[in-house]
């Protein structure tokens, strides 16, 4: 049961940002070029996100931020990634992608961009996914560990297949949410393009660094992880809300570009 579910995780971080793209090309002709820079604009600010958050402490090992209260720690978490995605999203649409100024095309933008990240989540599972199958068949000590590095091996493996089975889905799913909200900030963020005003940037950014700081703080906190994605999903919701709030009346959308 554990392994089908660990195979539809995948399969879900995988297949949805694929068929929303495939969606919002039939639907609003979205193009191929946008979602692509909507991608690369992730990728882009992962190249500021990582070092910062090695140089904050809050990966690489307990240091830093690390060690500051949970209420700090899970706070500048998130205006970690706020700052790094948001900033690479208003920077790439007000200068490179000038074109790009309609809510179809900032649907196009956010899909790209929350895409692919779902799709590098996806491939992180199945390396760990492939690598504990291996580990299972072959079994550790026939790859030559021997002592407390054979024994750490061993408890991973038993705490990797001892977890519920629905927890891989719950994975799966909450890319899904994520994916709506990368939307809705990518509005946002799109906003402060259009009008000219850094409070529409602003907003994006806490709203992401509320996101990525609660469910920080939840997970430090012991709080389980369906309910942490209860409230995942809940906050999807409401972006969900936000991308129909902000769609244009009338005049009928397209994302060519």
């Amino acid at each position: 049961m554990l392994i089908a579910a660990f195979v539809v995780e995948i399969l879900i971080m995988v297949g949805a940002p694929v068929a929303l793209w495939l969606f919002l090309r039939r639907k609003y002709g979205a193009a191929w070029g946008l979602i692509a820079v909507g991608a690369l604009t992730f990728v882009l600010s992962q190249v500021v996100h990582i070092p910062l958050n090695l140089g904050l402490g809050l990966i690489g090992g307990g240091r830093g931020v690390a060690l500051w209260p949970l209420p700090a720690m899970a706070a500048v978490v998130g205006l970690s990634a706020g700052i790094c995605e948001e900033v690479a999203r208003y920077l790439v649409l007000r200068f490179w992608r000038k074109e790009a100024r309609s809510w179809a095309q900032g649907l196009a933008f956010g899909a790209g961009h929350g895409g692919i990240e779902s799709i590098l989540v996806a491939l992180s599972v199945l390396s760990g996914f492939v690598s504990m199958l291996v580990l299972q068949r072959l079994g550790p000590e026939n790859l030559g560990l021997s002592g407390e590095l054979l024994e750490q091996t061993r408890q991973q493996m038993e705490a990797y297949w001892a977890i519920p089975w629905y927890l891989p889905l719950l994975g799966g799913l909450e890319r899904v949410f994520a994916i709506t909200m990368h939307i809705a900030w990518t509005l946002l963020v799109l906003r402060a393009v259009v009008r000219g005003n850094l409070l529409w940037l602003a907003l994006a950014v806490l709203a992401h660094a509320l996101v990525n700081g609660l469910a920080v703080g939840l997970m430090q906190s012991g709080v389980s992880l369906p309910v942490i994605e209860g409230v995942i999903f809940l906050l999807a919701l409401g972006a969900l809300a936000l991308i129909l709030a902000l769609r244009p009346r009338g005049a009928a959308e397209t994302a060519e570009g």
